[in-house]
């Protein structure tokens, strides 16, 4: 029987469909990531519930998040899976969502990119050095804008890419969280930015580019999202979880209400507030970073507050210690 649930669970993880697994008591064995991420949930959080507590007894649909999910069954011997597929006209209302941001994130950057070279090149002679200097600076940003666009909607398009296509090797955190730190003062000058490590924190075992991309998402979002000479900290410690190192990115910003707590790592969700919207987005950024993390075995939690003025956020993400038990796994898993 144990040898059958390690096949199962490797092969429902696999799947791009949200799928779920009950013993016949309706008591539920597991569920994959694509499930958990519907509920912001774990696996292991909700295995021995009842499978009723998130799917509709004899529905043939259910509503998540403002989406319609179409269920269907399938027994064997053992097990009953319920795998969810989105419905024709939420896929269409999906595709819809995904062309009108698209649209706007790159309309817009290129927009000013040609308003600010047009004035260059048909001015050029009238503009002083400042004025020069501020034009070629607004297109800069905007070409960096646009580029992280484009990166990371090329993440979204190998977003099911399985793991073996990343490289682990041991990755000292402090040293990269510091990179990225360097990368960003130069963009947010107005924010002031905190790196505090505890001692004897041992490097993890990540993908170090894919490492570099989780940060400098997570760090940017909570330049982006604090006021004015917000701090921007991050902690970098032993985690409770044996074997894991934890790292946490705190901003001082609006909050995050919590009913939108579950909804912040899907694509295309942006919270409204007044921060968001004077800052750009495509709401690409945390459901790459918590697809990242789970790939390489680890884990992002979320604690947030509106009640009290900038009392912003908190992510926590846990990544795998580089133990020289966990890399050789690691190389056995990837042959």
């Amino acid at each position: 029987m144990e040898k059958i649930q390690i096949d199962f669970k490797k092969i429902v993880e696999k799947l791009d469909s949200p799928v779920i697994a009950a013993d016949f008591d309706n008591k539920i064995v597991y569920a994959n990531t694509e499930f958990c991420a519907l509920f912001n949930t774990s696996s292991d959080q909700i295995t021995g519930k009842v499978l009723y507590d998130f799917l509709p007894e004899n529905k043939t649909t259910v509503l998540i998040n403002d989406y319609t999910y179409k269920v269907t069954k399938y027994d064997d011997e053992y097990f009953s899976y319920y795998y969810l597929s989105v419905t024709d006209t939420q896929m269409e209302k999906i595709y819809s969502d995904f062309i009108s941001t698209v649209s706007h994130e790159l309309r817009t950057p290129l927009t000013s990119i040609r308003g600010f070279a047009d004035t260059m090149l048909m001015s050029f002679d009238k503009l002083d050095k400042a004025q020069i200097q501020k034009f070629l600076t607004i297109i800069k940003e905007q070409s960096n804008r646009l580029i992280k666009l484009v990166e990371n909607l090329l993440s979204i398009s190998k977003i099911q890419v399985q793991h073996s296509n990343l490289v682990f090797k041991s990755v000292n955190a402090k040293s990269q969280i510091e990179q990225v730190t360097d990368i960003l003062k130069s963009q947010y000058p107005t924010r002031l930015f905190e790196l505090k490590c505890s001692d004897n924190v041992p490097n993890i075992l990540v993908d170090e580019n894919k490492f570099q991309q989780i940060m400098i998402n997570l760090m940017d979002n909570a330049a982006k999202y604090s006021y004015e000479k917000g701090l921007v900290s991050v902690e970098i410690s032993n985690a409770k979880k044996e074997n894991f190192v934890s790292i946490k990115v705190k901003d001082h910003g609006v909050g995050i209400e919590p009913e939108n707590l579950g909804r912040i790592f899907e694509k295309f969700k942006r919270i409204e507030n007044h921060l968001t919207r004077k800052t750009q987005g495509s709401g690409l950024g945390l459901y790459i970073v918590k697809d990242l993390i789970e790939k390489m075995g680890g884990q992002i939690f979320v604690e947030s507050s509106t009640e009290l003025p900038n009392s912003g956020s908190v992510f926590e993400i846990l990544l795998p210690v580089a133990s020289y038990t966990s890399q050789s796994k690691k190389k056995l898993e990837d042959r």
